[in-house]
């Protein structure tokens, strides 16, 4: 007994130990962390591709060089109209000054009676440098260029892993059927056949979010920027698509493409209800292909989680781990159902859940607990007081007793 509750204290110890070496590998192992699920997501993309002939390493070029012609053609077209969009943000700005100051904040003090306020560019101009000149001495100018200097080296850091991501998921690509093996063989034989099922459902799951989330995010900005253009909003198509990127995140996208789409729509319009309930059709409109078109044929019931589940999910992937954790949050989440599920089947499978127990009669009197195979059988002995004990042998009487 003692000798195993050390070796579990010694098993545990070595896994905090090798925990806490990750931890300190961190910036080493993100990038073999990134290029592993790259890797993942193309796999059955260039499984398929060899299935037809191809060699797998000419199979994960063709993946490869078809992903950058399709980022290069698609930069190609959206990066000008974007650009266009901004410029022409940036020249509304005067305009939007001019109906905040003699059309909104009239607006508001009449109708809610409060005292009428105006926005002064040039006091907030001379505040802005006042605020430069006080605070930003010749030492400061220092520091600041040191941090700049210092953002800079960091970007180029990212810019290589960003670099090196693609050729690691190279590597994996090209050894991951024998990398899975290897992986495979490491699990105990005992469980090997239920943790390929654990894991095979949750591929499923990850699969099915990964292709259909995608696929709705980008259907869904398509539907936000068409319906904003078409109601006359200038700047329609750079909110669709922030919109729809942002959607990666439920409710998200929803959220931040109206608030911005009102606030160009009053920029644009000014305070006229037609437009602004345009606007709002158009998000409803959205909504509604969303939640009874898109996500049940493209997402289905695969995912599993109910809406206050995903909320919960969001929030506390939010508060672990910031807005990557919002990004993982349900795919981590629709894993843990599913390894939930698992573990409610094999409790309601155990002992725990539903046992049987067995009475023995004979001479001697006690409750004993046996553990038969997987179950365990409560015995109990009740005394036959006036027999002897070689008579009890002959004559006990065994009986099976469900206690359903």
């Amino acid at each position: 007994m003692v000798d195993r509750t050390l070796r579990r204290i010694f098993v545990l110890a070595g896994i905090g130990l090798i925990l806490w070496v990750l931890y300190l590998l961190k910036p080493v192992i993100l990038p073999f962390v990134a290029a592993f699920l790259v890797a993942y997501l193309f796999s059955p993309l260039v499984g398929r591709l060899h299935k037809l002939g191809l060699p797998r390493w000419l199979s994960i070029s063709i993946v490869f060089i078809g992903i950058g012609i399709v980022l290069t053609l698609a930069i190609w077209y959206v990066v000008p109209l974007v650009w266009q969009q901004l410029i022409y943000a940036r020249d509304s700005i005067p305009a939007g000054i001019h109906w905040l100051n003699y059309t909104f904040l009239p607006w508001v003090s009449q109708t809610f009676n409060v005292e009428a306020m105006e926005i002064d560019t040039e006091q907030i101009s001379s505040v802005v440098m006042d605020y430069i000149q006080t605070n930003y001495s010749a030492d400061s100018i220092q520091s600041v260029l040191l941090r700049v200097a210092q953002s800079g080296l960091n970007f180029i850091q990212i810019g290589g892993v960003v670099v090196l991501i693609p050729i690691i998921a190279f590597y994996f690509l090209l050894d991951w059927e024998r990398m899975l093996d290897n992986m495979r063989r490491l699990i105990p034989r005992p469980y090997e056949q239920t943790t390929l099922v654990v894991v095979g459902e949750c591929h499923n799951v990850l699969g099915a979010f990964v292709k259909g989330q995608f696929l709705v995010m980008f259907l869904l900005g398509v539907v936000y920027a068409v319906g904003l253009q078409l109601i006359g909003l200038e700047v329609g198509l750079i909110i669709g698509m922030v919109a729809g990127l942002a959607s990666i995140i439920p409710y998200l996208g929803f959220g931040v493409g109206i608030i911005a789409a009102v606030i160009a729509t009053l920029f644009q319009f000014g305070i006229d209800w037609t437009h602004l309930a345009l606007v709002f059709l158009v998000f409803m409109i959205g909504q509604a292909i969303e939640g009874y078109v898109l996500q049940p044929f493209l997402l289905g019931d695969k995912i599993g989680l109910p809406p206050v589940a995903v909320v919960f999910a969001i929030l506390a992937g939010a508060q672990l781990a910031g807005f990557l954790g919002m990004l993982i949050a349900l795919p981590v989440a629709a894993i843990i159902v599913v390894l939930l599920r698992h573990l409610r089947d094999y409790y309601q499978k155990s002992h725990w859940y539903d046992s049987k127990s067995i009475v023995i009669k004979s001479t001697f009197s006690g409750n004993v607990s046996v553990e038969i195979e997987s179950s365990n059988v409560d015995v109990k002995r009740e005394t036959e007081v006036q027999k002897s004990q070689q008579n009890a042998e002959k004559t006990g009487k065994i009986e099976i007793i469900d206690p359903k």
